[in-house]
């Protein structure tokens, strides 16, 4: 039987993301270029590296080749939670090799590396600020030189090498790419008012990265990665007819449970589609309470009306048990602001909430705060489907909540693209005409590989909970805009 061939030794940057679309780090005594303009991470990517690897009992050697003192560069990053002043300079050195490149040029510059990584033992070479190097080059040929005796120190001595640069060229063309074991490369942009800030990796040698854009946060915490979500869940096939063979989970609402002939199937995703104040909050809050009422666990993942504001109306209303599951941790509140998120944060959020607190039942309020933390808007119907087949995955029964574009309106528009193809069943609550009065009305449009009532039934909303009341039993049709037919078996379109 053959061996398996040994894999190449890897030192992982320790930033969270970054090590999962490097395929586990930088390869040890690779040469690497991190590039991109000013302002978009390289020097705190390069620095949160350093301190991982002397954490981890390496040994970091920061170069730097800027006017900018090391004083001012520690000022900034003092805040990170990586930063360890107690590990410099024994385990994370700074020099400076301005003044040695300035005065003498790349030969001199070569020679402080060549004695600092050889005097600290070094394991991880930062040079911060190539183009420098590049600009005093009296020629390509002279900076390629420079650039194979750095390639040549990190063999000889074991050293992962970083190289940081600015990304502009006039030319577009980057001869050292060619040198190099990879190049990282860091953007940040505004798409309108909002700031996005990408990590693409544009080539890594021995590897097989996560191709494509990755969103980058920069906090206190330092730089982090989030790998698109789409390429690292919902992979792999999935168990066929689990779903349409599983048990049923109710409402306790009497007649919607009926509609449903008993409820949705455990591990499908259910669709409340509906106009603003039509009841979709408080269907959703209703199945949660009624998983707990039978001791199951529960999720509330949203976005808009704080989770305060909803458990004190449904305690109001007489949707009961909702706090007092939040006391026993039964049930878990996750709620974020729909302002500059990233989605595959919040999409790894989700997937992290529904794992940890083992959720049999989760209810998303409001899948717009995902669209709108959209990088890129033709990501949405990828990102959904990737994460629709990872919860089926999970076994958690999901509803969701969407809001239509009309409040009235013969036709009915699903507002995001890809939404219907991966969900299992559509109800629809929406308002109408009726007898000189607007009422709230449900119905049913879709439930797969199953039987249901498609009839409206009147939503009232009471002090003793939610009730739905067959109030249009002898109606052949209804009015919302125009003549609805009292059959909700409707075909929903897409934008």
């Amino acid at each position: 039987m053959a061996d398996k061939p040994t894999l190449p030794r890897r030192h992982p940057t320790g930033i969270p993301g970054l090590d999962l679309i490097l395929e586990g780090g930088l390869l040890a005594s690779g040469v690497y270029i991190v590039q991109g303009p000013p302002g978009a991470g390289k020097t705190i990517l390069a620095n949160q590296a350093c301190f991982h690897h002397a954490a981890n009992g390496g040994r970091a050697l920061y170069v730097t080749l800027l006017a900018e003192s090391h004083s001012r560069m520690f000022g900034h990053l003092r805040r990170m939670a990586f930063f360890d002043e107690r590990a410099i300079p024994d385990r994370v050195y700074y020099i400076g090799g301005y003044s040695a490149l300035e005065s003498e040029g790349l030969d001199a510059l070569v020679r402080v590396i060549r004695g600092a990584v050889q005097k600290q033992k070094a394991t991880l070479l930062v040079v911060d600020g190539l183009v420098s190097a590049q600009e005093s080059s009296p020629t390509s040929r002279e900076f390629k030189k420079f650039l194979h005796e750095v390639q040549t120190l990190g063999d000889m001595t074991g050293c992962t090498v970083l190289l940081l640069t600015n990304a502009e060229r006039s030319s577009g063309f980057f001869p050292e790419h060619t040198m190099v074991d990879g190049v990282l490369h860091l953007t940040d942009e505004l798409s309108e008012l909002r700031p996005l800030r990408h990590i693409r990796i544009l080539k890594l040698r021995g590897s097989a990265p996560v191709r494509g854009l990755h969103s980058v946060r920069i906090s206190d915490r330092g730089l982090e990665v989030r790998p698109r979500i789409e390429t690292i869940v919902g992979k792999g096939p999935l168990a066929e007819g689990r779903v349409a063979a599983g048990p049923k989970l109710g409402f306790g609402l009497p007649e919607l449970d009926r509609m449903l002939r008993g409820g949705v199937r455990s591990g499908s995703i259910t669709m409340l589609l509906g106009s603003s104040g039509s009841g979709k909050t408080l269907l959703g809050m209703q199945f949660l309470s009624e998983g707990l009422k039978h001791h199951q666990r529960g999720v509330y993942f949203g976005f808009f009306e704080h989770p305060d504001a909803v458990l004190a109306k449904c305690q109001r209303i007489g949707i009961g048990g909702l706090k007092e599951g939040v006391e026993r941790g039964d049930l878990l509140i996750v709620w974020h602001r729909p302002v500059e998120g990233v989605i595959d944060e919040l999409g790894e959020s989700l997937l992290n909430a529904v794992i940890a607190n083992r959720a049999d039942r989760l209810f998303i309020d409001g899948m717009e705060g995902f669209e709108r933390a959209a990088d890129f808007p033709e990501r949405i119907s990828h990102v959904y489907s990737a994460i629709a087949q990872e919860l089926e995955r999970i076994g958690v029964t999901t509803l969701y909540t969407t809001e239509t574009r009309e409040l009235f309106g013969r036709e009915i528009e699903v507002p995001m693209t890809g939404l219907s193809a991966a969900t299992q069943n559509i109800m629809l609550l929406r308002h109408v005409e009726h007898h000189a009065a607007m009422r709230r009305v449900m119905a049913i449009l879709k439930v797969r590989d199953d039987d249901y009532d498609a009839r409206m039934r009147e939503l009232q909303i009471t002090d003793d909970g939610l009730r739905l009341v067959d109030t249009f039993t002898s109606e052949s049709s209804i009015v919302s805009g125009g003549g609805v037919s009292n059959d909700a078996r409707a075909k929903t379109t897409e934008p």
